[in-house]
């Protein structure tokens, strides 16, 4: 995108005066940048890092929101301290105008330049860094304090970012809000200031706004005063120090729902008014979650009050700003009667998600985005552990594995991976640092490191880490250390956490241990483990460049002595990487298991005799083997068989026992890597056979009723789910026929939806693939009818299944309007356009077409334009395909922050071509057998 201009309007003659339109496009930025700068000339900085020079301590703003004219104005004043004589003053500023800028000093405490350290020219903007600098005329001494005094004034804009302004309707009309989402690096929007994490300082906030409003912020109100032109004024208490990323305010009409946690915490939820009777499920679970983390941290939660905001069209799902998280409406709104199971758990955890930020990033900061995971990754597992305590039925950890693990080992096989901790030295890179890598794979080796030290240990190391690095930033080497010592303690001196734990972040990609028995010997089991480098694509030819090794805890466990909790371990090192291992008790026609409920970050293969072994007991008695290592075993055998490291029918034979499978979470994985072989599979001879064989392994759960009950146990409403989703899109008659019915006796009545929450995206889909214009249009005036955010999501998606060219080419159109169907619902929209083979080839003609348009609205939301390319490039599997996708990404060089995903789309492509390749026929053929 092309960069905005910057202009200098006018200079004072006394009290210096610079106004600078401070107007930069993030997105447009991609220069490589370096590392922190000290003294020095402006001439002298270089990249993206602020000079180390001065540290801000307290930051008072004050702003005036006008939503009339939709502009901010403002005033900031920032206490600082030298830490290094300098002449040159250099803070952030982006999209403002700023009128005024002056300094003052403790000798001389009035913004005027008779008395005060004086501007050496004029104020100048560093557009490529938004960087505002001005020299003084004489520099500032080392030890000292000063304050910057700058005005302000700023659009309220409908972008989601910095501060901005949302509408949102009522009985009345359209009404107007403000609100803020200074992450990633958007505080600079909202107010000149210090915008990097490493810059902790204390903020004090003053809001002027008119007087049917009224605020919120991170800290509790101090005060409401009338102004003499009848507006209020709202003060708020001296926060904690923080970074300015996790500063939050919204002005705006809305009333709470409210209680006091068991430990005292104020807590409080905000929605527009005709959702609040949904807001109470955030409320009740939001206070125990919170009162569980300072129990479990050994930390009580630092702040007197948390309020919730469901913010109207907010964009980014959830911003855990400290005391004040906000939420996109349909990810926080819980409808009884309409939310889905899927839906409520999406809630539930990403309510324990932004509380687990509270101290995993908001107490204790990483250094600089390099270790961002050290915030997604904790809270991303640490959800998990909220999220069981407040709802136990659903077995969280069980759904660890597929909601958190198997993603991102697709994306962790790529030669084109990441590291977890890697060199930022852009802003595009800050921003791609947001993905599967930081937030799955962070987790992933994190509960890992949980197991092999064991839960204690680990939860006294966190207790540790809080409270050294309480109100500071560190980077993972810190909490090492802490790790390390909290281990010595515990007896677990010759675990040195650091030495394992860089195998997992500096190096990318995972470990693939396999697995070889010597059943010629009858004195036990015994095995030789190796490990190699996971590859999705072997034969990739950056395949061989690095030569990883892990630190790999090894657990196992065999059928005559199960041990699924606290089982045998063993090491696969760098250096040892083959191990000689024997179990005495246990006999050769044992199965033996590793990787034990999926605790460790790897994947394992066996050989082909202990293959037979594990398919035959799922066959004969799957419960002999857990849910989780179920699942593993489904998620294992075809991504190996995707690999070309186990032949295809291996998997394909394991699938069989699904029959009699009543398990949500094996099933879970089964969708997953049954919807792989579907869309290789789409346009071909084999197609027809593979539809069959999927709708007859749902055959006896369908029949069995549960697709017509609605008062089941939580996880069989998972499992019904799952199990109506591919029983109707793989063509059991009977499922296509209820579905019909069912959306027909709505469309009869709509004002009666008897359709269950977990079954409606299942009928709505299939009722629309099945019928025609009438059916999607009923769809389409009930999205823009009902007021619930989950039932808006449902019914477009549902929209997507339609077969008819003409209204899916209409349908995509739509996302070219926000004010036909909302941005916040573009990707969701897109991806079932492409999941739909009816759609595949619009969706992409659609989005190639309009690339720029749909760069420019999804610019700053940058999870869901990665979420369009991640899901545009997944299903290609052709060299015309692969072709078409390099033609159009160099006809599109601006990618933004889903440069990366694209660049991992050709690789997937060329994988898929090669799964086609290798494993097409042998599907077919095997599919055929079975017939």
């Amino acid at each position: 995108m092309k960069k905005k201009a910057v202009y200098i309007i006018s200079v004072a003659a006394v009290v210096f005066t610079a106004i600078i339109i401070c107007l930069i496009v993030i997105t447009a930025h991609g220069s490589a940048a370096g590392r922190k700068q000290s003294n020095g000339g402006a001439e002298n900085l270089k990249g993206m890092r602020l000079p180390t020079s001065l540290k801000p301590s307290l930051y008072d703003v004050r702003l005036r929101s006008d939503f009339v004219n939709f502009i901010f104005d403002g005033v900031v004043s920032i206490d600082v301290e030298c830490h290094e004589k300098t002449n040159v003053v250099v803070l952030h500023c982006s999209e403002l105008t700023v009128t005024d800028v002056a300094m003052s000093s403790p000798d001389a405490p009035h913004p005027t330049w008779e008395s005060n350290p004086a501007l050496d020219g004029k104020p100048k903007f560093d557009e490529e860094n938004q960087f505002l600098i001005f020299k003084l005329q004489k520099p500032l001494s080392k030890g000292s304090k000063y304050t910057i005094h700058l005005k302000f004034s700023g659009p309220l804009q409908q972008d989601y970012v910095g501060y901005y302004a949302t509408p949102y309707n009522t009985t009345s009309g359209t009404r107007w809000i403000g609100s803020t989402q200074l992450a990633v690096t958007y505080a600079r929007r909202a107010f000149p200031c210090f915008d990097e994490p490493a810059f902790k300082a204390r903020f004090l906030l003053t809001l002027d706004h008119a007087p049917d409003y009224n605020a919120i912020s991170n800290m509790p109100l101090m005060s409401n005063t009338t102004l003499e032109d009848g507006w209020t004024r709202s003060k708020f208490e001296e926060s904690v120090p923080m970074s300015t990323y996790l500063m939050a305010w919204t002005v705006f009409d809305f009333t709470p729902l409210e209680k006091t946690t068991n430990n005292g915490i104020d807590f409080r939820v905000w929605a527009r008014p005709d959702a609040m009777d949904a807001a109470n499920y955030g409320l009740n679970k939001g206070a125990d979650i919170i009162d569980f983390y300072g129990e479990y941290f050994g930390t009580k939660f630092p702040l007197p009050k948390m309020d919730f905001v469901a913010v109207p069209g907010y964009q980014i799902i959830a911003m855990e700003n400290w005391g004040m998280n906000v939420f996109e409406p349909a990810k926080f709104l819980y409808e009884e009667g309409v939310t889905t199971s899927e839906d409520q758990v999406t809630i539930c955890e990403l309510i324990a998600h932004e509380l687990a930020h509270q101290w995993f990033g908001n107490l204790v900061t990483f250094q600089w985005w390099d270790d961002l995971w050290l915030n997604e990754g904790f809270a991303s597992y640490v959800e998990c552990l909220g999220t069981n305590f407040t709802e136990p039925e659903w077995n969280m950890m069980d759904m660890f594995m597929w909601r958190d693990k198997y993603p991102v080992l697709v994306t962790d096989s790529l030669v084109t991976s990441r590291p977890i901790s890697m060199s930022v030295d852009t802003y595009d890179k800050i921003f791609q640092q947001f993905d599967w890598i930081s937030y799955n794979k962070g987790a992933s080796i994190l509960r890992m490191l949980s197991n092999f030290l064991g839960e204690d240990t680990f939860r006294k190391g966190l207790k540790w880490y809080l409270e050294t690095f309480a109100y500071d930033n560190t980077d993972k080497d810190g909490l090492w250390l802490i790790l390390n010592e909290a281990a010595g303690e515990d007896g677990k001196s010759h675990m040195d956490v650091k030495k394992i734990m860089d195998t997992w972040t500096i190096q990318m990609g995972y470990p693939l241990v396999s697995i070889t028995r010597d059943y010629d010997r009858e004195d036990g089991i015994h095995f030789t483990a190796t490990q190699e480098r996971f590859l999705l694509n072997p034969d990739h030819p950056d395949a061989k460049k690095q030569d990883y090794k892990w630190h790999v805890p090894l657990t196992y466990t065999t059928s005559r002595l199960p041990q699924f909790e606290m089982m045998p371990q063993e090491w696969l090192t760098p250096s040892t990487d083959t191990r000689q291992i024997s179990i005495g008790e246990a006999q050769s026609s044992d199965w033996l298991l590793a990787n034990v409920e999926s605790r460790g970050y790897y994947r394992v293969n066996y050989d082909l005799s202990n293959w037979a072994l594990l398919t035959d007991t799922l066959m004969k008695d799957h419960a002999a083997i857990p849910p989780a290592s179920r699942s593993t075993l489904i998620n294992d055998a075809f991504n190996l068989a995707r690999a070309g490291y186990l032949d295809i029918g291996v998997a394909l034979n394991i699938s069989r026992y699904l029959y009699s499978e009543w398990d949500f979470v094996p099933w879970a994985a089964a969708d997953d890597v049954m919807g792989f072989v579907e869309s290789m599979l789409r346009g071909t001879e084999a197609y027809g056979n593979f539809k069959t064989y999927v709708a007859d392994l749902t055959s006896l759960l369908f029949s069995s009723g549960i697709g017509q009950i609605q008062r089941i146990a939580f996880l069989n409403k998972r499992l019904q789910a799952v199990i109506v989703k591919l029983a109707c899109s793989y063509g059991n008659p009977d499922c296509l026929q209820k579905a019909k019915s069912q959306f027909a006796k709505w469309k009869n009545n709509p004002a009666t939806n008897m359709i269950f929450p977990d079954m409606r995206l299942a009928v709505y889909c299939t009722a629309i693939a099945e019928g025609g214009q009438g059916e999607w249009e009923f769809a389409f005036e009930q999205y823009q009818k009902t007021n619930s955010d989950t039932e808006k999501a449902t019914l477009l998606a549902g929209m997507t299944c339609s077969q008819d060219k003409d209204i899916l080419k209409r349908y995509l159109s739509y996302l070219l309007d926000i004010d036909v169907i909302s941005d916040a619902y573009h990707e969701r929209v897109l991806t079932g356009v492409i999941a739909n083979a009816a759609g595949s080839t619009l969706a992409w003609e659609f989005f190639w077409n309009n690339f720029d348009t749909i760069l420019k609205i999804h610019g700053e939301n940058f999870f869901n334009f990665i979420a369009m390319a991640t899901s545009l490039t997944a299903t290609l599997n052709t060299e015309e395909q692969l072709a078409m996708l390099k033609s159009e990404l160099d006809k599109h060089p601006n990618q933004w922050a889903a440069q990366r995903t694209f660049t991992q789309g050709i690789e997937i492509t060329e994988a898929n071509i090669r799964w086609m390749g290798n494993n097409y026929d042998k599907v077919a053929t095997w599919l055929q057998q079975e017939a």
